[in-house]
């Protein structure tokens, strides 16, 4: 059960990441890009994962 509040949970980390990005100004380097980049990717194929799965199991 607590899989599929995953993607929010992360969601919600990335948002507070970015906050403290932009107040720090570090919103321009790469390794902040990369891992952004790298987590949303990662929330969108854990969603569409539990999607899948959800409906076999309906």
């Amino acid at each position: 059960m607590y899989a599929i509040y995953g993607p929010y949970v992360l969601l919600v980390a990335l948002v507070v990441a970015l906050l403290v990005a932009v107040n720090r100004d570090l919103i321009s380097t790469i390794q902040f890009r990369i891992m952004m980049i790298g987590a949303a990717v990662l929330a969108l194929a854990w969603s569409i994962f539990l999607g899948a799965v959800w409906q076999e199991y309906r």
